[in-house]
């Protein structure tokens, strides 16, 4: 691609050079149509290069990704998940929690895991929040689809 790149840029450069120094008649009319058919000709080579088959694409060749961009997007999608979650929580349900995500580090972003720990549950009737983590856990996993652990 840059010796693509740079062959356009030379050839237009070129083309440039001639049109300034080409004489105002019929030899610098015939110059300058030439150095544009000559541009036109680079620039579509790459095209026929390909239908004539000259040019292969690699196939079955599995490209590089970078591991560690990765894990720094799944870090900052976990962050605002789990930001997301702990108000979820709160408005829902009115309980404070701590909230850490688990993404997976790979194309898809997929939930690994939810840990919600449950600093203060909300509810003053202590009967009723004997099985609020059990009722969170459960919406949690069938909202993200993954494991999910209240304490």
């Amino acid at each position: 691609m840059q010796a693509y790149i740079l062959t356009i840029a030379g050839v237009i450069l070129f083309s440039a050079v001639i049109t300034i120094l080409a004489p105002h008649g019929k030899m610098g009319a015939f110059l300058k149509g030439m150095s544009k058919l000559v541009i036109l000709c680079a620039l579509v080579a790459p095209i026929v290069q390909f239908f004539s088959g000259e040019v292969t694409v690699p196939q079955g060749s599995d490209p590089a990704f970078d591991t560690a961009y990765f894990a720094f997007c799944a870090d900052e999608c976990a962050k605002e998940d789990a930001e997301s979650i702990e108000n979820f929580l709160f408005k829902e349900y009115g309980a404070e929690t701590d909230v850490v995500v688990r993404r997976n580090a790979d194309m898809t972003f997929s939930y690994e895991k939810i840990s919600v720990e449950i600093l203060n549950p909300g509810i003053f009737d202590m009967d009723e929040h004997i099985h609020i983590s059990e009722e969170i856990e459960r919406r949690l996993e069938a909202i993200y689809g993954c494991e999910a652990e209240v304490v």
